[in-house]
């Protein structure tokens, strides 16, 4: 018999206690023994998390299954993936090298739960080519377990705010792609950069919101059965999921939101209040105007207008100000062009939801 330390997510996944211990919310009690056997074996936790996201994802009935909650699946593990490969030794990687075990796994679920992922891949004519491709895009989650917002850098400079209990994820780059894709799971504020080229979407459960440039607020928690998105500056496409066609847009001009029932696939577009756009945006103005301000009044600014917190050395930077003017540039693009005036060794960085300003000092 193979011991449990040997154990593949396979292996998780075919183990009927296991089975049972994750859908029956085990864990809660520190008595069971698959509490008590992850405990005291955390170097295995990575796999159980993975085997438990499968086993949650195969018990929900093929029909409800959407391809959001799959991709995020995939995803999810994926970036699991990567961290163990980044983590363990060498030897201990084969079986994560060939990418091939998740096809194999997702077989291995279909058998067992007849109604579960599998049988809904199945039912979705989702072939091992598109399976492969999204397996292949190895993607960056972001997830804020704070009570703050979070802010979060994406590839191309467009800037995410994340608000607690949600999460993003995106491609390392957006290089040699037609479009800009996100995949957002809760609420977040979006500043896009502008880029006719390359579209901007965000997908967020049954619904994929577009765009070339703009602001906006995307909020699509998992519990809740409405999907709302709510326009600040720009025009915003919303369209389901299956595909975008001229009958299926929901066009969104600023202070307009839409709310979209994923279940009844209703969708309510309606006029906002300026007031209730900023409390679900941001309160940042389209143009911010500074004559010889002092750098900390500026970065007092952005925090009370965007709901973040930024870290600076305030008696290095004392004596600095600045004359500018910033438009509808995303937080990230304000921040770089601050911190270039300030001097050339300036720069930020951002680490979980803070903002860290690092500078030698004015012109420095």
């Amino acid at each position: 018999m193979k011991k449990y330390n040997d154990y593949t997510i396979d292996d998780f996944v075919l183990n009927p206690s296991f089975v049972e211990w994750v859908k029956s919310s085990g864990y809660k009690n520190p008595n069971d023994f698959w509490t008590k056997w992850v405990d005291e074996n955390p170097q295995q936790y990575l796999l159980v998390q993975q085997a438990s996201d499968f086993i949650l994802a195969s018990a929900i009935e093929g029909e409800n299954v959407s391809d959001f909650q799959v991709e995020l699946l995939v995803n999810k593990t994926l970036s699991t993936i990567s961290n163990i490969e980044n983590q363990r030794e060498p030897i201990q990687l084969k079986f994560f090298q060939n990418r091939e075990w998740l096809l194999k796994l997702v077989a291995s679920v279909a058998i067992i739960f007849a109604m579960g992922l599998g049988a809904y891949l199945w039912k979705k004519n989702i072939s091992e080519e598109l399976l492969l491709t999204k397996i292949n895009r190895k993607l960056i989650e972001k997830e804020n377990l704070t009570a703050q917002k979070m802010p979060v850098q994406l590839p191309d400079g467009s800037t995410a705010l994340l608000q607690p209990n949600s999460s993003i994820s995106f491609p390392a780059t957006f290089e040699n792609t037609n479009n800009r894709e996100v995949y957002l799971k809760g609420q977040a504020f979006f500043e896009v950069v502008k880029n006719a080229n390359h579209p901007f979407l965000v997908h967020a459960k049954d619904v994929v919101v577009k765009v070339l440039g703009t602001s906006f607020t995307v909020q699509a928690f998992l519990k809740s059965a409405d999907i709302k998105v709510v326009v600040k500056t720009g025009k915003v496409m919303v369209f389901p999921k299956e595909g975008e066609s001229t009958e299926n847009i929901i066009t969104l001009l600023p202070n307009q939101q839409v709310v979209v029932n994923s279940e009844s696939h209703h969708a309510n577009q309606s006029n906002v209040e300026l007031g209730e756009v900023k409390a679900i945006t941001s309160n940042a103005t389209p143009s911010l105007e500074f004559s010889d301000t002092p750098i900390s009044n500026i970065f007092q600014t952005l925090e009370k207008a965007y709901g973040v917190t930024i870290y600076f050395d305030e008696k290095l930077l004392a004596d600095c100000s600045l004359t500018t003017s910033l438009a509808d540039e995303p937080l990230f693009e304000k921040l770089k062009l601050i911190c270039e005036a300030i001097g050339p060794n300036s720069h930020f960085e951002v680490v979980n939801e803070k903002i860290i300003i690092q500078s030698r000092g004015c012109n420095q």
